[in-house]
């Protein structure tokens, strides 16, 4: 299995309400075939708070620290994790407002102790 991290390059951004958000895009991984799969993993489980171009990935009681994401994969993606558990940031207008460019950003990594987040292949 090939794992690619995902813990560089992260955007945050506080929205006006004070909640804090982090944007990560990535290119679809090249290496994949049709039939292999991709996952997306959150060591810790942050998967709940994880939106990957604008839909989320998992119910809110989700307990395992992945996801299959292969069907959802684009040519260019856009991962968003939300640091709170407020339902504003589940609604597509929260969403666009994060990913617009309005809104002022810094290009930071992640912290550690959010865990561990990228892709698994294979």
């Amino acid at each position: 299995m090939h794992e690619i991290s995902l813990e560089r390059a992260w955007e945050r951004h506080v929205v006006p309400d004070e909640c804090i958000a982090w944007v990560r895009w990535f290119q679809k991984p090249s290496n994949i075939d049709s039939d292999v799969q991709v996952y997306l993993v959150a060591d810790p489980c942050r998967l709940r708070n994880m939106w990957l171009n604008g839909n989320s990935l998992v119910e809110p009681d989700y307990e395992a620290g992945h996801v299959c994401i292969s069907e959802q994969l684009c040519q260019r993606n856009t991962l968003v994790f939300c640091q709170s558990d407020r339902p504003v940031c589940s609604t597509m207008k929260w969403f666009v407002e994060i990913t617009s460019g309005r809104l002022t950003s810094d290009r930071v990594l992640l912290p550690l102790d959010f865990g561990k987040v990228g892709l698994k292949i294979g």
